[in-house]
């Protein structure tokens, strides 16, 4: 897992904003504050703009009831907390070598488009990661995480499996993958 350099520059999270809506990525920061993604979406449902966050600390992501046109990209990154409750990943997602240290709630999204995958590779989740009633349309991949407190990946919360169009590749990980609920998201305090 990545470790962070002796100093990373400090950046409130509306600068941060302001970076991703000139199309810069976000590079060696600790961003201060809510980094709320729905504020770079005009009508507060699409999002046209390429999220890309490497090496960076994340106080607070925000990307909650947006549809992702274009890709987003977590690579390298810690974050303290992060929710994409009803986050559509049409342009495709890739989260590697990332650390979550609370609950990470995707339910109800999901909906990448083929050749656009959704990729969790090599990744750290202290707490439990919520998949509920999310449905994959493209592939999906993932690999090599640990996964402390459980996903419901290949569970049935409430008797909803999550729904994949084509074949998923799931492999290596470490951690319960089928648990049947939605987890707990005070479970990490």
């Amino acid at each position: 897992m990545f470790n962070f350099p002796q100093l990373l520059t400090a950046l409130p999270a509306d600068v941060a904003l302001e970076k991703l809506r000139n199309g810069e990525s976000l590079q060696y920061y600790h961003i201060i504050g809510k980094l709320d993604l729905l504020q770079l979406s005009t009508d507060n449902t699409y999002c046209f703009h390429s999220i890309i966050l490497l090496y960076c600390e994340v106080d607070d992501l925000s990307g909650v009831v947006l549809s992702y046109e274009r890709p987003m990209i977590l690579s390298y990154c810690h974050f303290h907390r992060a929710d994409f409750i009803f986050a559509y990943f049409v342009g495709g997602l890739l989260i590697e070598e990332c650390v979550f240290y609370s609950y990470l709630n995707f339910s109800s999204g999901g909906h990448n488009k083929p050749g656009f995958p959704v990729r969790l590779l090599r990744n750290l989740f202290k707490g439990f990661v919520n998949f509920f009633d999310c449905w994959y349309e493209g592939e999906v991949h993932v690999e090599y995480n640990i996964i402390k407190q459980g996903a419901n990946l290949l569970g049935a919360p409430h008797n909803i499996p999550v729904t994949f169009d084509i074949q998923p590749i799931i492999q290596k990980n470490v951690g319960n993958l089928y648990c049947a609920d939605e987890g707990s998201s005070f479970s990490d305090r």
